[in-house]
């Protein structure tokens, strides 16, 4: 009997934050290294860095268009976004706005928030999710929206920030294998 070889799982994140090293960005992280030890290829697009004209839709540029397919590329979509006005960045909007429909079907959405309060912990699933499935992406039960009450006085998670973590982690695993 030929052996079976594995096939290679992708995890991509999507950082919305207009800045670098955000409370969003640590816990994808957190979520990206859970799923590299269980052997998935991982990879993060910084919707910052990317040229603003394009995506404003004004120009064409081979780095969004490359961000773009990597995306579409993905078994696992993570979109991470701190809470701005109730819902997720304006960076997070324009970059999902150029996927043509169904664009992201067949493919898993983990939304990741940050707000200041659990005030705004259902903005995922009256902006992120429902942004995701409009393009046929299946969004996992174990969403995370996280605050302040997260995080240890170090800037650490504690222990409920990780098994927020774990229990998603856990569901991607259950439905990848």
């Amino acid at each position: 009997m030929p052996s079976r070889q594995a096939v290679e799982r992708v995890a991509i994140a999507v950082l919305g934050s207009p800045f670098p090293n955000s409370s969003s960005e640590k816990i994808t992280q957190l979520v990206l290294d859970s799923l590299k030890s269980k052997g998935w290829k991982t990879d993060i697009v910084e919707l910052f860095e990317l040229p603003s004209d394009a995506l404003l839709l004004r120009s064409k540029s081979d780095i969004v268009d490359a961000a773009l397919n990597s995306v579409e590329a993905a078994d696992l979509v993570i979109l991470a976004s701190p809470t701005y006005r109730a819902t997720y960045t304006g960076l997070m909007k324009v970059f999902f706005d150029q996927f043509p429909q169904d664009a992201l079907r067949g493919k898993l959405a983990l939304p990741v928030q940050t707000g200041g309060s659990a005030d705004h912990s259902l903005t995922i699933e009256y902006g992120m999710s429902p942004m995701v499935r409009s393009l046929g992406a299946l969004v996992l039960s174990n969403t995370i929206y996280a605050w302040g009450a997260h995080w240890e006085e170090d800037g650490s998670p504690n222990d409920l920030l990780s098994s927020l973590v774990t229990t998603a982690v856990e569901e991607v695993e259950t439905l990848t294998n």
